[in-house]
């Protein structure tokens, strides 16, 4: 469950998956996105989306595969002018979905 909460921790929206995440981009646009792993898995590591948003709602989503988000945050075009961080130093530069160059 995606859930977005405002400050003073009210829910303004949910949803099963993450369409909620792109949708409430269109309310409010995307300011930060944090990219962060969890150490899931030795050779793929899951991940934790963080997104906050310009009225400052915010959105912490898992992720099963540090990849696979990578991909997700990657083809959001919508958020192109969002300031982007990786705490763990790794970018994800892809060749192909999934796959990360230099592995």
């Amino acid at each position: 469950m995606t859930v977005i909460i405002r400050l003073r921790e009210r829910v303004v929206s949910q949803s099963k998956n993450l369409r909620g995440i792109r949708d409430y981009a269109r309310v409010s646009p995307v300011r930060t996105v944090i990219c962060r792993k969890r150490n899931a898995h030795p050779k793929d590591p899951g991940g934790l989306l963080i997104v906050r948003y310009d009225n400052g709602a915010e959105c912490e989503t898992p992720f099963a595969s540090y990849n696979i988000m990578v991909d997700f945050v990657r083809n959001r075009r919508s958020w192109r002018g969002a300031d982007f961080r990786y705490p763990d130093g790794n970018r994800g530069y892809l060749t192909k979905p999934g796959i990360i160059a230099g592995n």
